[in-house]
């Protein structure tokens, strides 16, 4: 029996006597329903149009509209809000570096990927590769083909949560294009995928560059905001 990545619970499966005579796998778990219920799902159908907070009403958000003046416009969507236990969570795998909970929404990231799009994910600096190990951004893509089509300009790029939100929006273009990957992202279509919106300045950034260097469109995927 396996136990639940974030609490260590014994996981439990409810099999019915359909299930048991398919002579199916058991699906795999790595979450309790327990914990996995802390996780709070942005509801689709009430969001900005844009960057896919979660609103009263489907609408374009005054972050959004800011953007606009800038020429920045930019359609993302996320799958969960930042509540506390999605900050739990983000704390204990990108800080802690518990990589084992990269399995935890690897399926969540999966569903959302639309069948032949070309994925990019959100590089990290040398030194948080370094340090943390890993990637957090391509650990939750699992076994997802992407095109490392990024790079970060600097050694280490300042994490957003070392800023404040005036900061985080002022920020300075951080990525420059991997040249080994820019011929194939020439006139296709790319998915940005990330962990974290907070103001949109990061993978608004990102889409800048791909932009720049010959993507036709480009929208963004988070697993929260």
């Amino acid at each position: 029996m396996n136990s639940c990545l974030l609490c260590n619970k014994v996981l439990n499966y409810e099999m019915t006597l359909s299930f048991l005579l398919s002579f199916k796998r058991l699906p795999k778990r790595y979450v309790c329903d327990d914990c996995m219920n802390r996780f709070v799902r942005i509801d689709q159908t009430k969001i900005c149009r844009e960057c896919g907070r979660q609103m009263n009403k489907p609408c374009i958000c005054g972050d959004c509209q800011k953007w606009h003046r800038t020429n920045q416009d930019f359609i993302n969507r996320s799958i969960f809000e930042y509540n506390d236990a999605m900050k739990e969570f983000m704390h204990l795998y990108k800080f802690v570096g518990d990589y084992q909970l990269r399995m935890v929404f690897q399926e969540e990231i999966r569903k959302k990927i639309r069948k032949n799009s070309m994925v990019v994910p959100i590089p990290v600096s040398v030194e948080t590769k370094i340090s943390r190990g890993f990637n957090q951004v391509v650990g939750l893509l699992g076994d997802v083909e992407y095109v490392d089509a990024l790079k970060v300009n600097k050694i280490r790029k300042t994490r957003q949560s070392e800023l404040n939100r005036k900061q985080r929006i002022n920020n300075q273009q951080v990525f420059t294009i991997n040249e080994k990957c820019a011929t194939k992202i020439v006139n296709q279509e790319v998915l940005l995928i990330d962990d974290i919106y907070t103001t949109g300045t990061t993978i608004r950034h990102a889409a800048e560059v791909l932009r720049a260097n010959g993507v036709n469109k480009v929208s963004g995927l988070t697993l929260c905001r």
